[in-house]
């Protein structure tokens, strides 16, 4: 017999006119399916465990599974291990000292370091120290140091503070001197973590400069007050 359930539908299913009707399964062909589910969803679960394992754990499956498969795992574990340290290497902003500038600031290679040249009594240097004490926490992968300006360069003129100097294998490949471009006084955690951005010191998610998207909002607020005013005052009008 065909597959439809007259002559006629065997015809019109063999010349593409009609689609054929499902296939009825048989109570056997149904557990065999029901089975295989099973036994893929058990081995999806499996892997998924293996993926996720820790050292520890797969320590304890030495008895279950391969030790090739185990092996492998391990060394990829490790590997995760030891990207993710160095993604937390730091996470502070420490205080250093002149005799420590070339070790912890121009020796320190393969990693981006920030400098804050400060100075107590400065209020600026003291929002800029707040700032970073933040960012240090968020981008653990970079090195944040702060120095007294008179220890890191001698005779460095008030009037530059607060600077931020952004090292790479010893070498200054940004600065910021002072907070004017950034908004002084008003400076925020955002305008500092941009301008890092830009000298490549960190890996921020921020697609533009802060305050552009305050003065767009600004705008955008602004002209919304403007058309909800000149509806009122229509409305008056009307009355």
């Amino acid at each position: 017999m065909g597959l439809g359930k007259t002559e006629w539908e065997d015809i019109q299913i063999k010349y593409g006119n009609m689609e054929a009707p499902p296939k009825q399964l048989t109570e056997d062909e149904l557990f065999d399916l029901i089975q295989e589910a099973a036994e893929m969803a058990k081995e999806a679960e499996k892997n998924e465990k293996l993926e996720n394992a820790s050292l520890k754990d797969l320590k304890d499956m030495e008895d279950e599974e391969d030790e090739n498969v185990l092996e492998q795992l391990r060394k990829k574990r490790i590997e995760q291990m030891k990207i993710e340290a160095e993604l937390n290497k730091y996470g502070e902003l420490k205080e250093i000292s002149e005799p420590s500038y070339k070790a912890e600031v121009t020796e320190c290679k393969g990693v981006m370091v920030v400098v804050h040249l400060f100075k107590n009594g400065i209020p600026q240097c003291q929002l800029v120290n707040q700032h970073l004490t933040i960012l240090a926490k968020k981008f653990k992968a970079t090195k944040f140091v702060k120095i007294r300006s008179e220890e890191a360069i001698h005779n460095y003129p008030d009037k530059n503070l607060p600077t931020i100097l952004v090292y790479f294998n010893g070498d200054i490949v940004g600065q910021i001197i002072t907070l004017r471009a950034t908004g002084g006084d008003t400076t925020t955690v955002d305008d500092i973590e941009w301008q890092l951005k830009k000298a490549h010191a960190i890996k921020s998610d921020l697609q533009e400069d802060p305050r552009i998207t305050v003065a767009r909002k600004k705008s955008q607020k602004s002209r919304y007050s403007k058309a909800d005013s000149d509806e009122s005052d229509n409305s008056d009008s009307d009355d």
